[in-house]
């Protein structure tokens, strides 16, 4: 995995924002990460199913961008 996968990678427990082309995709708490999907707990109580494959396409194409928020001490 490149350096850029797996600072970008979102990992279980973060709270992150996931953009497509400058568009939000969406936003929320990672309930699991592997290597076949990403699952993602929204505000509204929804989990979003992402696909690991599309994401690492994403990332390496520059397509997506995995933004993750800073954690409170």
């Amino acid at each position: 995995m490149s350096l850029t996968r797996r600072l970008m990678w979102p990992k279980t427990g973060e709270e992150v924002q996931i953009f497509e082309n400058g568009s939000l995709v969406v936003e929320g708490h990672v309930t699991y990460s592997g290597d076949d999907e990403v699952r993602i707990l929204t505000r509204e109580a929804e989990t979003t199913i992402l696909d690991a494959n599309q994401l690492l396409t994403g990332i390496d194409n520059r397509s997506v961008m995995v933004k993750k928020k800073a954690r409170r001490a």
